[in-house]
């Protein structure tokens, strides 16, 4: 994964594990959240992840820190 893509999944580790309300985001019991809208708040708090971003940041990760729901909607730190 390159340097861009590392930081991106260190960023979302920290909002999706530990601060998810530093961006306004809002997850459920089990820690699931729209992936449409953890975007909409990354994007609002400065920072720019694009879907395929994201979808590269999970298929090239050594560590799998992030799970997508099946229909592809929903996302979580692991």
């Amino acid at each position: 994964m390159n340097k861009r893509l590392t930081k991106i999944s260190k960023y979302l580790t920290f909002v999706l594990r530990h601060e998810p309300q530093s961006i306004g985001l809002q997850l459920d019991p089990e820690g699931w959240t729209p992936v449409a809208e953890l975007l909409q708040r990354v994007a609002a708090n400065g920072k720019t992840i694009t879907p395929e971003q994201l979808d590269e940041i999970i298929r090239e990760s050594d560590v799998q820190r992030f799970a997508l729901s099946d229909d592809r909607s929903r996302i979580r730190a692991v």
